[in-house]
C-alpha cells in the first residue's frame, strides 16, 4: 500500500500537468528528483511545496510566459537547497525560466549579514514582477497550514516577519493585480493566527 504522502504527491503533479502542457511534466519530474529524501516540517515530501507554489500560480496568474511561471515555481528551491545550478537550468529549461529561479535564490551570506526579514523585504521590492509572483505564491503555501505549523512562538514571529515583509511591498512598489490578490490570501491566512 502506498503512502499517503505519495499518494499526494501523484495527485499535485496529475494536477499540474493536466492543466500546462509536457514540458511542465519533465520540469516536475526534475524538481521531484532533485528534492528526493527533502520533507517538510509535517513530513510530507519536499515537493508538495514546489507543486503547492505551482498550483497558487496557475490559480491568482494569467500569463501568455504561464509554462514558465509554474516551472520556475517547481524549481524555485533547486538551486538554494540541492546541487542545481543556474546553468544546468538554463541548459535544461532555458533561460527565463533558469534566470527566475536564480532570481529566487536567496544569499545566505547576506541573510546572515541583514537578518532574514530585512533582506527578504529589500529583495523583494527589487524583484521582476514576475519573480515577486513566484515569491509571494510561495509565502502563500508557507503560510496556508501556519494555524497548526510548528509552536505558537515560531507561529508569531513567521506572521510578524511576513507582515513587515509586506508592508515594506505596498509601500516601496508599485504592485500588480495579481500581486495584491496573493497578498490579499496571505493576509487572511495570517488573520488565522492569534
Amino acid at each position: 500500500m502506498k503512502k499517503l504522502s505519495n499518494i499526494l504527491l501523484e495527485v499535485h503533479l496529475a494536477e499540474i500537468c493536466e492543466m500546462l502542457n509536457e514540458s511542465v511534466v519533465d520540469v516536475a519530474k526534475y524538481a521531484t528528483q532533485k528534492h528526493k529524501g527533502q520533507t517538510r516540517s509535517g513530513g510530507l515530501p519536499y515537493i508538495t511545496h514546489p507543486m503547492q507554489v505551482a498550483n497558487n500560480i496557475m490559480k491568482y496568474k494569467a500569463s501568455h510566459n504561464l509554462d514558465a511561471l509554474v516551472k520556475a515555481a517547481l524549481l524555485h528551491d533547486t538551486i538554494e537547497d540541492t546541487d542545481t545550478t543556474h546553468e544546468d537550468l538554463e541548459k535544461l529549461f532555458g533561460g527565463l525560466v533558469a534566470s527566475l529561479v536564480k532570481e529566487l535564490t536567496s544569499d545566505k551570506k547576506e541573510i546572515d549579514k541583514v537578518g532574514k526579514t530585512e533582506y527578504l523585504a529589500k529583495k523583494m521590492v527589487q524583484m521582476s514582477s514576475y519573480a515577486l509572483v513566484i515569491k509571494l505564491a510561495d509565502r502563500l503555501d508557507n503560510v496556508s497550514d501556519i494555524k497548526t505549523a510548528k509552536t505558537p512562538a515560531w507561529r508569531q514571529k513567521y506572521k510578524r516577519e511576513t507582515e513587515t515583509i509586506l508592508k515594506k511591498l505596498e509601500k516601496e512598489r508599485k504592485l500588480s493585480n495579481t500581486h495584491k490578490k496573493i497578498i490579499k490570501a496571505i493576509k487572511d491566512k495570517l488573520s488565522e493566527v492569534d
